[in-house]
């Protein structure tokens, strides 16, 4: 039988192509914070029931105990990259009450909740640390179900053979809880708008962020992995950029700091196109003071972005003469210099793995 393209039958089904997000879609889709209410099931109550059987003339106490009440579980998963599905409220189910003929009821299975790897559980009211989902399938108890109650048969003993007594099911427990998505990254960009940073990571890694000469070009954290060849892999956040008086909300704010929290090393961007260039680093670090001093404190790298322009070759050395840590002069569009900054980059990790061994401390996180 011949077979025609045109034919309905004949022809290839095509699945429709997904549909390409903008940069500020995706940002709208990428939750990092979420408060929720969760709460576990309560135990199921015991009853009280005799036996009425027409082959036993005195019956006695048959009465089952209730069933447990589910937990609520929080799991992490490599999966979930946001928390844009997780909902406002989890509520387990309840045990089930005991029945007849010793009859125990249903305990109830606990309730999963999926989280990004990376997220961090506090309690709303105390601030109290609930739990700091780090690994793949690390999983964390929030809310233990309830205990269910017992019936009249528990209670039989030699000197009681027909109790009536029974006890109803504990409740289950409740809470607000908040929660926080962390990116997890060894190193961490950070710079003012338009400095440069997606670029240089599109350069050293194979993420695809978004690229334009214009501010605030990065609305979401981006990851990408720079592989070496004995087989390291470092990974590398992008965070949107940051301004003078960022605390103040100006700008996009410093919320997005506690993507390069759990970074153990910075990498200063700095646009050297722009007068006083030494003014960003400046200003970066003072708004690190606002957030969390200990982000001065970790090892940095800071990058002078832009040197294929004639405004930074005359910005340079007054920058040189300004700063007094450790530069590197590179162009992220020209791929110029990049391979010392690998190499760089590559130096702080190993001696960051190094420091570990030393001090007994394990890698924060497994990729």
């Amino acid at each position: 039988r011949t077979l025609h393209t045109t034919c309905v039958l004949c022809k290839k089904k095509i699945r429709p192509r997904k549909a390409v997000l903008s940069e500020k879609k995706l940002a709208k889709k990428f939750i990092d914070h979420k408060k929720m209410r969760i709460s576990s099931g309560a135990g199921g109550d015991g009853r009280s029931f005799f036996l009425r059987d027409k082959n036993t003339e005195f019956g006695g106490p048959c009465g089952g105990d209730g069933g447990n009440g589910g937990d609520v579980v929080a799991i992490a998963d490599r999966n979930v990259k946001s928390l844009e599905n997780v909902k406002s409220f989890y509520k387990a189910k309840d045990g089930e009450d005991g029945g007849k003929y010793n009859g125990t009821g249903k305990s109830r299975h606990s309730l999963l909740i999926k989280l990004p790897v990376g997220t961090y559980l506090r309690k709303e009211e105390s601030r109290e640390i609930l739990a700091d989902l780090m690994t793949h399938g690390q999983k964390q108890t929030l809310c233990i179900g309830g205990i269910g109650g017992k019936g009249n048969s528990f209670f039989v003993s030699s000197t009681n053979t027909t109790p009536e007594k029974c006890t109803r099911g504990t409740p289950g427990e409740s809470m607000v809880i908040i929660a926080e998505l962390r990116t997890l990254a060894h190193g961490g960009l950070v710079g003012f708008p338009n400095a440069g940073k997606s670029t240089i990571l599109r350069a050293l890694t194979r993420a695809t962020p978004a690229i334009g000469d214009y501010s605030f070009t990065t609305l979401r954290p981006h990851v990408g992995i720079m592989h070496f060849s004995d087989f390291t892999q470092i990974a590398i956040a992008d965070t949107p950029g940051i301004i003078e008086g960022a605390h103040k909300n100006k700008g996009l704010g410093i919320r997005f700091l506690r993507h390069i929290e759990r970074c153990r090393f910075l990498l200063y961007i700095v646009d050297m196109s722009m007068p006083e260039p030494w003014m960003q680093l400046h200003h970066l670090q003072n708004e690190f003071h606002y957030y969390d001093t200990s982000l001065t404190e970790r090892p940095c790298i800071v990058v002078a972005n832009k040197m294929d322009l004639r405004e930074s070759t005359d910005n340079f050395p007054e920058f040189v003469n300004q700063v007094n840590l450790e530069i590197f002069a590179i162009s992220g569009k020209n791929g110029n210099q990049l391979e010392i900054l690998i190499t760089k980059i590559k130096t702080l990790y190993d001696d960051d793995i190094v420091s570990d061994k030393m001090y007994g401390n394990t890698t924060p996180f497994e990729w």
